[in-house]
């Protein structure tokens, strides 16, 4: 027995086309672009947790000296704090200038209009 197939038939037709094999390419590249952020996230709040849990550490060292200083009569709590205050204003100011100097033009406008015109 003969069997004829037109020869469309005979050219092994390919399960993708291209433009499909280029998206599947382009959608692998995003995984391994999102695996490999995923993986350095994981890292960035590993050494955060890490930061804190020293930064916690030495808050407790700071406090235990500074309570067995002022035990002893070495330290004034009240000029401590507020010399600690103080500090912390200091380095506040630069960080609250900055957010001054980025504040949205049209106040800045307003105010030298008011500041000419007086």
């Amino acid at each position: 027995m003969l069997v004829v197939q037109p020869p469309s038939m005979r050219v092994d037709i390919p399960a993708t086309t291209p433009h499909e094999e280029h998206l599947l390419e382009r959608m692998t590249m995003l995984e391994n672009t999102l695996a490999h952020l995923a993986e350095r996230l994981e890292q960035s709040l590993k050494l955060l947790l890490r930061q804190s849990e020293t930064t916690f550490s030495n808050h407790a060292l700071v406090k235990s000296l500074i309570e067995i200083l002022n035990e002893c009569g070495v330290v004034d709590n009240g000029q401590l704090e507020s010399r600690w205050h103080a500090e912390c204003q200091k380095l506040n100011e630069p960080a609250e200038k900055q957010n001054q100097n980025n504040r949205p033009t049209k106040n800045r406008r307003t105010k030298r209009k008011a500041a000419t015109g007086g």
